[in-house]
């Protein structure tokens, strides 16, 4: 019932658009940690289980039966939080939920010919009509509706605006949890460390490497900042030296070339020329070189909002590294930096970065 965050190739644009909905409800790792399953009681806990699996399982329904329906991942979320927001408290059972029939819900609920009806049953609901009211209960699921009415009660109260990073929909439980403090990186359900936020993007061998890195940063004291929310997470090296940056972790990063998977170790160097002959006897050469962030523009044309622009690129700037012309580097970090990017590193090309890191750092006396 998971999705792979590495898939590149959809067959129609609207499972590209469930695909990202299923990627992004948060791992039970996460969401449902020892620290929040300390703070619940038995059912909460096994109700928030359950209505996350529900969630993935429905959104794969969704994407499997997607060719000949217009199913609407945004619109399936908005029913299930009228639905939990029409039932009064009384009427939310650990196994069933009970509203107010509504014309529209019932169209969309509907066995006969209602859009998610397919959906539902897949996932294990079973709508029962009668006159004026809506029973459903799942037979798979059975005690995912408190768990539902709960995420539903905070989203409201909190007026969480309709979007991606919306609690009910990445299933992030720890906001219901009694007593739950979230430190200074946790104010969104976004704005995690780096490496909590690893588990979310990357798999497999990538994910592995990418924590590897971020331990070494760590261990070399180098501060990582959260940078924002586009449609990836990103890290940026924080102040370090003379206040001027040095790594860069680029998690699905959707600036890289243009790739949206995968992710980016890079780092900014100074002062190459101060290690230049360590370089050559390491047999670093042809790492750096083939690894140097060029410009995305041609020379004539300055990145990022134009040449005024405080995130303008400077343009590219054809510069001698290690012996070598190399053409059109980007200028956007620092007009007298090399900046070394490397996509999806594996671990013989991890071993020569955080060498080349290390570099950096004791020409920068640290």
């Amino acid at each position: 019932m998971t999705f792979d965050i590495r898939q590149t190739e959809f067959p129609s644009d609207r499972q590209k658009a469930i695909w990202y909905c299923g990627v992004l409800v948060m791992p039970e790792a996460l969401s449902l940690s020892d620290k929040a399953k300390a703070l619940m009681d038995a059912e909460l806990f096994e109700s928030c289980r359950q209505m996350r699996l529900f969630m993935l399982h429905s959104l794969r329904a969704m994407y499997d039966d997607a060719s000949g329906r217009a199913f609407d991942p945004y619109q399936y979320f908005s029913v299930w939080l009228n639905i939990m927001g029409a039932a009064p408290d009384e009427n939310v059972g650990n196994d069933r939920v009970i509203f107010a029939s509504s014309k529209n819900v019932k169209a969309l609920l509907s066995k006969e010919n209602g859009l998610y009806a397919g959906v539902l049953a897949n996932a294990g609901i079973f709508v029962q009509t009668d006159e004026g009211t809506i029973e459903i209960s799942n037979a798979k699921y059975p005690k995912m509706f408190r768990a539902m009415k709960a995420m539903q009660t905070y989203v409201r109260e909190k007026k969480e605006r309709a979007s991606l990073e919306n609690s009910f929909q990445i299933c992030d439980f720890r906001k219901i949890c009694p007593g739950y403090k979230y430190d200074k990186t946790e104010k969104k359900a976004f704005m995690r460390e780096a490496e909590d936020r690893v588990p979310l993007i990357l798999t497999g061998e990538n994910r592995e490497t990418a924590l590897a890195f971020i331990a070494f940063l760590r261990s070399k004291k180098i501060k990582l900042k959260w940078t924002g929310i586009q449609n990836n997470y990103s890290e940026t090296g924080a102040t370090y030296g003379e206040g001027k940056g040095i790594c860069y972790v680029g998690l699905g990063d959707a600036y890289q070339r243009g790739r949206k998977d995968g992710w980016i170790a890079g780092v900014t160097l100074e002062n190459l020329s101060q290690y230049e002959a360590a370089v050559a006897a390491e047999g670093l050469t042809d790492f750096v070189l083939d690894n140097v962030y060029l410009c995305d523009k041609t020379p004539a044309n300055a990145c990022n909002g134009g040449e005024k622009s405080i995130y303008a690129c400077h343009r590219g700037k054809d510069v001698t590294v290690l012996g070598k012309e190399v053409k059109y580097i980007c200028r956007l970090r620092n007009q007298n930096s090399v900046s070394v990017y490397v996509h999806d590193p594996d671990e013989a090309a991890m071993e020569k970065l955080m060498r080349v890191v290390a570099l950096e750092l004791g020409a920068r006396g640290k």
